[in-house]
């Protein structure tokens, strides 16, 4: 699925002609490696992808389950031979079991993706080991489910279990206190009674009841029972008296399922585990939306964040995030946001707020199918 990405063409074959006298022999930089039978992976294969600034993708397979370690060469501090094979085995309700021969830390973190043989229900999942939450797992795929893990310590045996919600192994740190700021923007006002459900939620949101037919002059398609409706930002207040907390994350990790994709000058822009952002908690003032605190958090963070404004559906479009841009990884790429597993299906200018929402920005390479995204086609 993917190719190995050389940063340096001519320096890796040059690289390749000199020799490695390891189990690979002269390998190439431009393809998959396959895992020898020991799963050994020896120093002077690792020494050839730091020296060239590879990104190399070695694939394996255990009991009808294809697997990639993926190992950007910028990223390994020191070289020693390590062992990539895995025993993976479907526990049904117990999980997914995962038994790893590397019985050492590698000495740089090396990206794990696991090809399961159907779609989990599932929008994110963690690695379990006695009982203990020991990793993240970020869930991408289109047609199967990827597992993507980010492994920088020894695991031996554990497990990966679905989770209902983002499960981060990291304390939150806290974080961006709000500004006052709210959106800037002009538009008019219309009567969307019929639209609105008189349901109120637990907080000053109103919420659909399910009723809508038809889409709202903004082209937005009925909202999801239960689900908050829009708030435009015209009609924003913001109360500077009143605050409360949520959480925010970025990240990219479906991205790594598709290095073929990705724009030749933005490799440096992805992280190994794809993760831009870890879990923050946030401040905000009342009556503020998903966007409103996107930028907060991109400024106090200092990471670059750039958006336009589209009257035809009244909100902000966020197009790049860490010089990462639509486009860059297909022509289906792009960001998206998702407030408490669900991906709103208007911008994030028009989503008000609530106590205790956890906030995901997350990239996709396939109009969000491969982000668990399934209402744009």
């Amino acid at each position: 699925m993917k190719r190995l990405i050389s940063m340096l063409v001519m320096l890796s074959l040059a690289l390749s002609l000199l020799g490695c006298q390891g189990n690979f022999g002269q390998i190439d930089l431009q393809d998959d490696l396959p895992i020898p039978e020991n799963g050994v992976i020896e120093r002077q294969v690792l020494e050839q992808i730091k020296a060239g600034g590879a990104i190399a993708v070695f694939t394996g397979s255990s009991n009808g389950f294809d697997y990639e370690w993926t190992i950007f060469g910028s990223d390994i501090a020191e070289t020693k031979d390590i062992n990539l094979l895995l025993d993976i085995e479907d526990r049904e309700a117990e999980g997914l079991g995962i038994s790893f021969a590397q019985t050492e830390a590698f000495g740089f973190p090396a990206l794990l993706s696991i090809h399961l043989k159907e779609k989990w229900d599932a929008q994110s999942a963690a690695v379990y080991q006695n009982g203990e939450t020991v990793y993240s797992v970020s869930v991408t795929g289109t047609k199967e489910t990827i597992l993507n893990i980010s492994v920088d310590a020894v695991l031996g045996e554990c497990v990966i279990l679905p989770a209902a919600l983002p499960v981060d192994a990291t304390i939150p740190e806290t974080g961006t206190e709000p500004s006052g700021e709210g959106s800037d923007s002009t538009g008019e006002t219309e009567d969307t009674e019929n639209y609105l459900s008189a349901v109120q939620g637990g907080d000053n949101r109103v919420y659909s009841d399910g009723s809508a037919t038809g889409q709202d002059k903004y082209l937005t398609d009925p909202v999801p029972e239960g689900k908050p409706m829009p708030v435009e930002p015209e009609d924003q207040e913001i109360n500077n008296g009143k605050t409360y907390t949520c959480t925010f994350s970025i990240e990219c990790s479906t991205i790594l399922n598709n290095l073929e994709d990705l724009e030749p000058g933005k490799r440096e822009m992805v992280p190994a585990d794809g993760v831009i952002l870890r879990t923050v908690t946030v401040t905000f003032y009342e009556g503020e939306s998903v966007y409103d605190v996107l930028q907060r958090v991109c400024r106090e963070k200092g990471i670059h964040m750039e958006a336009s404004w589209t009257p035809i559906y009244n909100s902000a479009y966020v197009e790049g995030i860490h010089n990462l841009y639509e486009f860059d990884c297909g022509s289906l790429s792009g960001w998206m946001y998702r407030v408490n597993g669900w991906y709103p299906n208007y911008g994030c200018s028009r989503y008000q707020l609530a106590q205790g929402d956890v906030v995901e920005w997350r990239y996709t390479c396939d109009l969000g199918k491969d982000v668990g995204c399934t209402y744009l086609g």
